[in-house]
């Protein structure tokens, strides 16, 4: 496929990054396959086909998926676009913990509006992992999968050290199958520091998906991109638009925008205008300023949604912007180590 006439000029070159010590690399800019299983707005095999074979054209080589995801919808909907699409090298992760079970209709989500007749039950026991890869990889039609994530355990834990003792159940199994070569890197996907800070103290890992979390506008990681860059684990940033808040949405972290926030989101537009820099530009760039973190995670559901991102993330961004949102308070010194690389 290749890019729609607005878009005629070729994408220049998509950066590759590599996973904490594994051999893997993925781009910069991943595709995060939630909305792909009509998170919030229903989807179609052709939308997903479309933005698949967008992102290839634009060099990502990186796709997130999670059988949560419209009840396995999603999984369903990647697989076949990728089947249909020259997709020779793609990484692809999926995630762990979330069994789908069989069920006459799916529970009622605002979120998942056509999700598939499943209800979830959460198990992280070595023969609940072997089943849900087994369940993802028949859902997919795919061999494998490069990536393992435990998705959100600490959304199941009544406290930290049951989240803990999740965890490590599950890191047993996880690094089974990495050393057996089923899986190249191994992670944990969830939506605050705490459970990866547990975590690193539990096993070996490889990369965590943190989303949510870190932004341009609010840095709230808890240290630590600092701690897995010292320990050679990659972080993934997802939502890096912040529910799209950041991209002229109306909702941060999935609830309204909250007054201060809307008044820093104003004083982040105007820094940026003064300079010509989109807040997208921004939102997308700013993660990849730290050396810990190898990939943007970012929700698209159109060929329009890819190339959009795809010309943010190229859009050049002066040292003086970042010196103004510095001066501003907006970000700290410590969040930009590689100012002005870009």
């Amino acid at each position: 496929m290749t890019a729609p006439a607005e878009h005629a000029a070729p994408p220049p070159a998509m950066e590759q990054r590599r996973v904490g010590r594994t051999g893997l690399s993925v781009s910069v800019l991943g595709l995060g396959a939630a909305p792909l299983g009509g998170m919030y707005v229903p989807s179609s095999d052709a939308a997903a086909a479309a933005a698949v074979q967008a992102a290839l054209a634009a060099g990502i080589d990186f796709m997130d998926v999670a059988p949560h995801y419209g009840q396995g919808l999603a999984e369903r909907r990647l697989g076949r676009a990728l089947m249909a699409a020259p997709s020779d090298g793609c990484i692809v992760s999926t995630k762990v913990g979330r069994l789908l079970e069989p069920t006459p209709a799916p529970p009622a989500s605002a979120m998942w509006p056509e999700a598939l007749p499943y209800r979830t039950v959460y198990d992280v026991s070595r023969d609940g992992i072997l089943r849900s890869v087994r369940d993802s990889r028949a859902r997919m039609a795919r061999a494998g999968f490069d990536i393992l994530l435990l998705h959100d355990p600490d959304r199941q834990a009544e406290d930290e050290a049951a989240a803990a003792r999740l965890v490590g159940e599950a890191y047993r199994t996880l690094a089974e199958l990495r050393e057996a070569g089923e899986v190249r890197a191994i992670g944990l996907g969830v939506n605050a520091p705490g459970v990866c800070h547990r975590a690193l103290d539990l096993g070996a890992w490889d990369c965590f998906l943190l989303a949510g979390c870190y932004s341009v506008l609010r840095q709230d990681e808890a240290g630590l991109l600092d701690r897995c860059r010292q320990v050679g684990v990659s972080v993934l940033i997802g939502a890096p638009f912040m529910s799209g808040a950041l991209a002229g949405g109306t909702t941060w972290r999935y609830r309204p925008i909250p007054e201060d926030v809307a008044a820093d989101i104003a004083r982040l537009r105007a820094i940026g205008a003064a300079h010509g820099v989109p807040l997208e530009a921004a939102a997308l760039q700013f993660p990849l300023l730290h050396p810990a973190v190898a990939a943007i995670v970012v929700g698209m559901r159109s060929a329009e949604e890819v190339w959009q991102n795809a010309k943010f993330l190229h859009h050049p961004i002066p040292p003086e912007f970042w010196h103004a949102l510095l001066a501003g308070g907006l970000v700290r010194a410590e969040h930009l180590p590689a100012m002005g690389a870009r």
